[in-house]
């Protein structure tokens, strides 16, 4: 996909001599505007969530995997996957491996994981996302660096807190902002292909409590697909408030409405 259609403010980022941090809700368009403003290699483009897999989480999501295997998983259904390469490691270019490692909570035998595993993994995906967008403060490049944040950066940074202030202080702060009919495709898609998300631990913990009243107390009773299609309904609305806080704080916010892509 390629953008077709410029904004004043996305002509602006061409000539931006800065460094370049995009922020918004998951699947919004924040790489594919980071492809289009790169087309010419004059940034360091930096991905979070490409960190975090390759990086920070590294060995936890090898261990997961190594450890299905040992079970009896077999390894070209996971290569075929796009999880693991032939080397037997992860995947660079793409998300599967960590997506994958996400998972969802639930029953094992429809594709779910045990909730307290579940709840470690999450613990671990939000340290790891801590460590590389702080990381990003004391980054060394001989290029502009153009940084693409997580859909879930608004879960673990405030407006007023000193890390965001400090990223104010090194970058541009780019919020695409989403509208209600793009809330809506975000939903429309995401019921088509669930995929694992970040929870913060209390609206995990509350997600939880609420859906096994409805569905039972263990966790085989839980439908992982069905649990993570109600609760991301309810996600994405507290996302909204968090990311529109943010982009009140950003110094360019641009509607990703007004984008066009072919």
């Amino acid at each position: 996909m390629k953008l077709t259609c410029l904004t004043p403010e996305v002509q602006s980022l061409l000539s931006e001599p800065r460094d370049i941090l995009l922020i918004g809700m998951s699947g919004i368009g924040k790489t594919l505007l980071s492809s289009f403003l790169n087309q010419s290699g004059a940034w360091r483009y930096v991905s979070i969530d490409a960190q975090i897999q390759g990086q920070y989480l590294r060995k936890q999501i090898l261990d997961a995997f190594n450890a299905e295997v040992s079970k009896g998983a077999m390894l070209s259904r996971l290569q075929e996957l796009g999880i693991l390469n032939l080397g037997d490691e992860l995947c660079k270019d793409t998300l599967a491996p960590l997506t994958s490692y996400l998972g969802m909570p639930g029953d094992p035998d429809r594709g779910g994981i045990e909730f307290n595993e579940y709840v470690k993994r999450q613990n671990f995906h939000r340290q790891a996302e801590l460590t590389a967008v702080e990381g990003l403060l004391s980054l060394e490049s001989d290029q502009p660096v153009l940084a693409d944040s997580s859909g879930s950066f608004c879960e673990l940074f405030a407006a007023g807190d000193p890390t965001f202030s400090a990223l104010k202080e090194r970058f541009l702060i780019v919020s695409l902002r989403e509208s209600d009919e793009l809330v809506q495709n975000l939903i429309v898609r995401y019921v088509e292909n669930p995929k694992p998300i970040y929870y913060p631990p209390d609206l995990l913990s509350e997600y939880w409590s609420e859906y096994s009243e409805m569905a039972g107390d263990r966790d085989s009773d839980i439908d992982p697909t069905m649990f993570a299609l109600w609760s991301y309904q309810k996600l994405i609305s507290v996302r909204r408030d968090k990311f529109a806080a943010l982009a009140r704080q950003s110094d360019i916010s641009i509607s990703a409405a007004d984008l066009r892509y072919a």
